[in-house]
């Protein structure tokens, strides 16, 4: 698949990342000095949003956070250096971080609908990396304290030296069809009427396509017969990579785990794609910067 043939929002990085496997703290230092160099600020993960726009600034604003605020580096934009600053260290609230007069700290669901997507993907790589330091401050080998190397590009941990990289989590994602019906339902955290693709974590020695005939089932008690990838996404909600499937279904016959799904419904074509078209129907799909919908958007535009 060429990548102009994903049509996914976090998919599209405008980033060249480097190469984390080499010593690149001396060029880290570099492009934090560059005043050509620019930083995107988040409050627990959500961006500085000014004028519709990411609010990226430049790195010699760095002044105005903390010493020992996280900053991790995201890769080259052109010829520039780009940078994501953790602003949830300095202030408890969106409203008291640093530059907050300038715009907003908005949560990253409602930013998509008003920046661009390559400002998106940006914003949910600098999301996704500092949730993954948040939660290994440890040394998983021996327990001891690990610090950020390589800005940002990894952990090391000071007594044992055992070096710690960024890991996705696998999710399968698959929308089922039959007879001009696709499959959608509500886990029990979605609001009424919110309908969308199942989905579940990939397990140990377990393939993708595994996971979505496994989840399927125990889900919603279908039986899939041809799975067919589309595309993926990375999807910073925390850490993981949503992979998209098609499938075929033996029937219609459900038998829903209602601690997993609370409500599953077949939606005919015609049904979707008026939804799709913005019409007030009893369901609603899901936005467009995620998977699930492109996954609709493709299969209802399909003859």
């Amino acid at each position: 698949m060429r990548p102009e043939d994903n049509p996914n929002w976090f998919a599209h990085s405008p980033i060249a990342r480097l190469n984390n496997e080499k010593a690149l703290d001396d060029i880290v230092a570099e492009k934090l000095s560059d005043p050509s160099s620019v930083m995107i600020p988040l409050w627990r993960g959500d961006p500085l949003v000014a004028d519709g726009a990411a609010g990226f600034l430049s790195v010699a604003a760095r002044t105005e956070f903390p010493a020992d605020a996280p900053i991790v580096m995201l890769g080259m934009r052109g010829d520039k250096a780009v940078f994501a600053i953790d602003a949830s260290r300095v202030a408890q609230s969106p409203d008291a971080a640093p530059f907050a007069e300038l715009g907003a700290y908005t949560p990253i669901r409602e930013a998509a609908a008003v920046i661009s997507k390559d400002d998106l993907a940006i914003v949910g790589h600098g999301r996704w990396l500092f949730e993954w330091h948040r939660k290994h401050q440890f040394c998983a080998n021996c327990g001891a304290p690990t610090e950020m190397k390589n800005g940002g590009a990894k952990r090391r941990c000071g007594a044992c030296e055992t070096e710690h990289f960024p890991r996705t989590d696998p999710v399968a994602i698959v929308l089922a069809i039959h007879d001009g019906a696709c499959l959608l339902g509500r886990s029990p955290h979605f609001p009424p009427g919110f309908l969308s693709a199942l989905a579940g974590f990939v397990e140990a020695a377990e393939t993708p396509e595994e996971a979505a005939r496994r989840e399927l089932f125990e889900e919603a008690g279908v039986k899939l017969t041809d799975i067919r990838y589309q595309f993926s996404q990375p999807w910073p909600f925390p850490t993981s990579l949503m992979m998209g499937f098609i499938a075929d279904a033996e029937s219609r016959d459900l038998h829903l785990d209602t601690n997993e799904i609370v409500e599953a419904r077949w939606i005919d074509r015609a049904d979707i794609q008026a939804a799709l078209a913005g019409a007030q129907l009893d369901f609603r799909v899901p936005p467009r910067f995620t998977i699930a919908r492109q996954l609709l958007e493709r299969w209802a535009g399909q003859e």
